[in-house]
């Protein structure tokens, strides 16, 4: 959906200049002519619109623009809220289609048809984002108080966070107001989890205060003999490359079931479009729209079971290779260095 309205609005120039008077509409022109060019200023550009009057249209040229921009979290993030809206719309109109007659009852039909098509196209648009994101659970200390943004939005840290796969940037803000940034890498469809920087930040002890000079006759330092360092041992994987498999695997799992679960939402609304226009309890339904519908439904929920065994099947086995590929074999070394990667479980920074 992001790839067509970008499309209808290609041939716009990237000449948008700053709002002398900053009203909705302002914004929004700008966002509409920077969005095929610079999807960055866009992005800007369609939030300060929104804020100003928020709009479900608005937001879905947002959320196209932030997933132009590969920030694919922050996208599928607000994907998701425009299903909310879309959804109150189609309740809205559906409702109104049941009080209204005549030509108020038609255009609260119109309406009705026109959000579920809306709603159906967000929901196509997060099934297709699902493959380029990763989740990360905030470990906080007990009491611990800390703001957590991403791409500059907050983010509730007592769920999964949504990052970009591959590599991204959370950014804690502590109530003295000090920033600290953490950068976490997760491969796609993976989670980890990080802990938060404490609230203190710990500041570099002060090197001693040299002694004064005394005038004691100078005793010759012999340079006493270092005992050989002590052999130490690093536990390595037992095959990486088995490991990744099983990452690949989980990541296309997680698609599965994306797409398990877009089946199944979007048989669900048919469902129950089905029982408003006829269909009884039992399933039985009269010739028509109604019949269309509830045989469109049982066909995605159809397609949703088969997608959520498939998702099933490719967890367990990815999960398998996974902790076989992982298992610990030790090597003696001389010198001991900790490499974090995308497939830890446990990735945290500080910089």
């Amino acid at each position: 959906m992001a790839i067509c309205i970008a499309a209808v609005i290609g041939h716009s120039v990237a000449r948008a200049e700053p709002c002398t008077t900053p009203t909705p509409a302002c914004h929004l022109e700008n966002g509409k002519d920077l969005l095929a060019s610079d999807p960055k200023r866009a992005a800007e550009e369609l939030l300060a619109s929104y804020k100003l009057d928020e709009r479900t249209d608005t937001l879905v040229l947002y959320a196209t623009a932030l997933t132009l921009d590969h920030r694919y979290a922050l996208a599928l993030v607000t994907w998701k809220r425009v299903i909310v809206f879309r959804d109150s719309e189609l309740n809205a109109a559906q409702e109104a289609e049941r009080t209204k007659t005549g030509r108020k009852r038609a255009a609260a039909h119109a309406a009705a048809a026109l959000a579920q098509k809306q709603s159906e196209q967000a929901a196509e648009a997060i099934i297709k984002l699902w493959p380029n994101v990763a989740r990360v659970r905030v470990q906080l200390a007990p009491g611990q108080q800390i703001a957590v943004t991403r791409d500059g939005a907050e983010v509730d840290v007592t769920q999964d966070v949504l990052v970009n796969a591959g590599r991204d940037e959370l950014v804690f803000t502590r109530k003295d107001g000090s920033v600290e940034r953490v950068v976490v890498q997760v491969a796609a469809g993976a989670s980890t989890k990080i802990d938060a920087p404490p609230d203190v930040v710990a500041r570099p002890t002060p090197p001693p205060k040299p002694e004064p000079p005394t005038h004691e006759p100078e005793v010759p330092v012999v340079a006493a003999r270092q005992p050989p360092a002590p052999e130490r041992f690093v536990d390595q994987p037992r095959s990486i490359r088995m490991s990744r498999v099983g990452l690949g695997l989980i990541a296309g799992a997680v698609v599965a079931g994306g797409f398990a679960g877009g089946f199944g939402y979007l048989a669900s609304s048919d469902h129950d479009d089905s029982r408003t226009k006829g269909c009884s309890a039992d399933g039985k339904c009269p010739f028509g729209p109604a019949a269309d519908l509830a045989q469109r439904s049982n066909d995605r929920a159809h397609y949703a079971q088969i997608s959520a065994i498939g998702a099933v099947a490719l967890a367990a086995t990815g999960v398998t290779l996974w902790i076989v590929g992982r298992g610990k074999t030790r090597h003696a070394v001389t010198d001991l260095a900790l490499h974090v990667g995308p497939s830890s479980t446990a990735i945290s920074g500080r910089f």
